[in-house]
């Protein structure tokens, strides 16, 4: 049983027509079914709109297999509580430190943690740093507490752009590359001086040795 639909003075409406046609035929088999009824009562003239819209339909075997559509899994939001919990993880920051970055009292920060509802403008900027916190545990930089006192933008330090209103996460973008930056120095550095080690273990080798020639 699939619904077909008929006219009448231009309107149409959907009623149920005894076929053999599977469940889940759809609405372009409807149409398909309503064209056809159409043309074989009234001419082909009659619907030139409907003869267009019958010449664009491809129905193969697409249209009734299984979605070739990707499933996309949509992780669950973090609350409030657990964007705080990462934050201390990642970044370390101590109860005063939190306070003093959102601007609000020690014990409102405790609130916080037991679940209590942040202000619009503290809960904007607690995802803010949470999200900061989320680049610099995948970027796979080695963090301390000497990196994250850096200054990064105009001689402030992360927490103290986010204290000003700045955002947190163009702040850990800028001490990301300063940070991968600096690695990378370092890594060249040492590879110089092991070339030189060799090197200077090559030029030691020329020499005779003092029992040579006894």
């Amino acid at each position: 049983m699939v619904n077909t639909l008929s006219y009448s003075n231009g309107w149409s409406s959907d009623r149920s027509t005894a076929t053999g046609a599977p469940a889940g035929f759809g609405r372009a088999a409807n149409v398909l079914v309503a064209t056809a009824t159409m043309l074989i009562n009234q001419g082909t003239g009659a619907f030139p709109d409907d003869l267009q819209l019958l010449q664009q339909l491809r129905i193969k075997d697409a249209l009734f297999g299984p979605s070739k559509l990707p499933i996309v899994e949509i992780a669950p939001a973090r609350t409030a509580v657990e964007d705080i919990e990462r934050i201390r993880e990642v970044l370390s920051p101590g109860i005063s430190t939190l306070a003093d970055v959102f601007g609000v009292t020690r014990q409102t920060v405790y609130n916080w943690m037991k679940g209590e509802r942040l202000k619009p403008e503290h809960f904007a900027r607690l995802k803010d740093l949470a999200h900061a916190a989320d680049l610099l545990a995948e970027s796979g930089i080695s963090l301390s507490g000497a990196l994250l006192k850096r200054k990064v933008i105009n001689g402030k330090n992360m927490f103290e752009i986010v204290r000003n209103g700045g955002s947190a996460r163009d702040a850990v973008q800028v001490l990301i590359q300063i940070a991968q930056r600096e690695q990378q120095q370092r890594e060249l550095m040492n590879s110089r001086l092991a070339g030189r080690r060799n090197l200077s273990r090559s030029a030691d080798s020329d020499f005779p040795a003092v029992n040579d020639g006894e």
